[in-house]
């Protein structure tokens, strides 16, 4: 839910909160997938509805958009490869200053661990814990060898 949180966070750091704002996930599906990543393993993905509620917003409408939105482009690009819906607005006015705003959007994240000798988890007989997991870049190519035909 680290989406979530981040998109909660940023909303708090412009200021966009009102009176208060809660966040939380909902109706959530777990994935297994058991992906050997090297240093890791992505155990399964988690994709779920992250709700945000903020009371008594008194900011511009058109400003809370256009933030969520470019946050979402700038922090989860991936969205739209994964077939994530779009995220759901409803807006109730409380008078001519205010309104409580409830947002749902989709998020699909990795649920990844890695060795860890007093982890809580147990997994194919090891112990791990959750923890993003390095992934090494080449850099370099030293040799290659064989051939490959072109393509056209």
């Amino acid at each position: 839910m680290r989406l979530l949180q981040a998109l909660t966070e940023a909303l708090k750091d412009a200021g966009a909160t009102g009176n208060a704002i809660h966040s939380f996930a909902d109706e959530g599906t777990i994935i297994p997938t058991g992906k050997n990543l090297g240093h890791g393993i992505e155990v399964g993905r988690f994709k779920y509805e992250g709700v945000i509620q903020i009371e008594d917003y008194s900011d511009d409408g058109r400003l809370f958009i256009a933030f969520v939105t470019a946050w979402l482009q700038e922090n989860d690009p991936e969205r739209e490869n994964m077939g994530l819906k779009d995220p759901d607005i409803d807006i109730s006015l409380n008078d001519d200053r205010t309104a409580d705003i409830d947002m749902a959007i989709e998020f699909e994240e990795a649920l990844e661990i890695v060795p860890y000798e007093d982890g809580p988890i147990t997994y194919n007989g090891k112990k791990w814990r959750i923890a993003d997991v390095l992934i090494d870049v080449a850099d370099t190519l030293e040799t290659l060898e064989g051939a490959a035909d072109a393509v056209e």
